[in-house]
């Protein structure tokens, strides 16, 4: 008797489970259209990436990122690491989404120290993205601007910015290459 019962419930769950996701993945297929696929501009950078480069003071960076797709490929996740001598850190974590009240993509970054930015990304074209030139809190502009500028479909540049007073001084400026597995 209490095997029926728990096989009966089993089937219960797994009715009301497939009613209720059924319904929201059909719907979810309709709205995704040109429009409504805001994370298309970002999309190139599912993969794993690597730069290295210099910074302006002349200190060398080796580093790597590994974008995915996340939930109901509605957000971007990525993870960078860098390289420190012979150590490799996970030194940020971010999330790239569509803000539906400022009606652009953004990014959520967390940095190991525990730091927290959010950012507008903007396109400015169909090959470059700027991040930080637009403020995510209209009172509260960025100190720092990034440029990414894709050369092809597995390069692009970096470019960082760092506000110096009132004059935008270069930090870096280095290519990302896209990396096998």
């Amino acid at each position: 008797m209490k095997a029926d019962r728990i096989a009966i419930w089993a089937i219960v769950a797994f009715c009301l489970t497939g009613i209720s996701f059924h319904p929201i993945a059909a719907e979810d297929k309709r709205l995704v259209t040109a429009e409504t696929d805001h994370l298309a501009p970002l999309e190139r950078f599912i993969g794993h990436w690597a730069v290295d480069g210099k910074w302006s003071d002349g200190n060398e960076l080796h580093a790597r990122t590994v974008y995915e797709w996340g939930v109901g490929k509605k957000i971007i996740t990525a993870k960078t690491f860098v390289k420190d001598k012979d150590k490799e850190y996970q030194r940020y974590e971010g999330v790239l989404a569509w803000h539906p009240k400022k009606k652009s993509l953004y990014e959520i970054s967390f940095s190991c120290e525990g730091a927290i930015s959010e950012v507008i990304v903007e396109n400015k074209d169909k090959d470059t993205l700027l991040i930080g030139y637009t403020p995510f809190e209209n009172d509260q502009p960025s100190n720092v601007r990034q440029s990414l500028h894709f050369k092809d479909k597995d390069t692009f540049t970096w470019t960082v910015l760092l506000k110096d007073g009132d004059e935008w001084k270069k930090l870096i400026e280095a290519d990302w290459k896209r990396q096998a597995k």
